[in-house]
């Protein structure tokens, strides 16, 4: 919303609840308070909208095509993840990638933008939660040694190749991941994170069969456990990816994972 309205666009935001819209955003945009589980109320939202930029879920693919066909707004962004690659197509990642599957035959003038984990700003849900464990725990848990491969992609990235797909009609029709420059361990993610909170914390190997030993036990004796063997399981794969089609389409150009964390830690993002 932010990079939007910086470019001068006119934005229209179909929120749940707009008490949780960003501060100072709220009186720049136009409110349409619904729910995409109310179909006549979303379709009127996107009614006169040149495009629709689709932050939710890729599940919710059918419930945002039907509101967009009803607006009669044909352009369409979605959001997807790199959860469709994994070797454990767990139920997430069959939700991914039928909600894609299900874009692709919408009859709409579609792109995806495929994101691998994204950091930046407080509430990323992802490294932030690292970041604090780090900061609270003298110990931390290194399953595998670390060794697996990760690309995380800073948050300024992800909305750059959205605004780019929103100004190049040639990609329409394709979809694009969008990940970090470069694939580092999660060890290097790691101590990157504690270089630049100058933190000194134990990094404690567990050994992949011990994990999936522990996954199993919480499984057993618990419904809602904190680790799950699926969750072990992703942790054995790498997540690498081919960003050059973004690189040569979108002029997706990502910061490194150590220049994102310096900008997060700094409040920048």
């Amino acid at each position: 919303m932010r990079r939007l309205l910086e470019r001068g666009d006119a934005v229209r935001v179909l929120t749940r609840n707009p008490a949780k819209l960003p501060e100072g955003i709220g009186g720049r945009v136009e409110l349409a308070q619904a729910s995409l589980d109310d179909p006549a109320a979303s379709g009127a939202a996107t009614t006169g909208c040149s495009v629709v930029i689709a932050m939710t879920h890729i599940r919710f693919a059918p419930q945002v095509i039907a509101a967009a066909k009803a607006g009669e707004a044909r352009r369409v962004i979605f959001m997807s993840s790199t959860r469709r690659f994994t070797q454990f197509p767990e139920e997430t990642a069959r939700a991914v990638i039928l909600g894609e599957d299900q874009v692709r035959q919408s009859g709409l003038d579609w792109t995806i933008i495929r994101p691998s984990m994204i950091y930046g700003g407080p509430e990323d849900n992802n490294i932030e939660h690292l970041v604090r464990a780090l900061r609270r725990w003298p110990v931390h848990p290194m399953v595998g040694g670390g060794r697996m491969r990760w690309q995380p992609v800073f948050t300024w990235d992800v909305v750059q190749a959205l605004v780019a797909a929103l100004d190049r009609p040639e990609t329409i029709g394709h979809d694009y991941t969008v990940a970090g420059p470069e694939a580092i361990s999660y060890r290097e993610m790691v101590k990157t994170i504690l270089d630049g909170t100058n933190r000194r914390v134990l990094l404690l190997p567990i050994p992949m069969a011990a994990a999936r030993l522990a996954a199993r036990m919480l499984g057993m004796v618990s419904t809602r456990p904190r680790i799950t063997l699926d969750q072990i399981r992703r942790l054995e794969e790498d997540k690498v990816f081919d960003i050059s089609p973004a690189r040569r389409e979108l002029g997706f150009d990502p910061v490194s994972f150590k220049e994102g964390i310096r900008r997060k830690l700094a409040g920048e993002a």
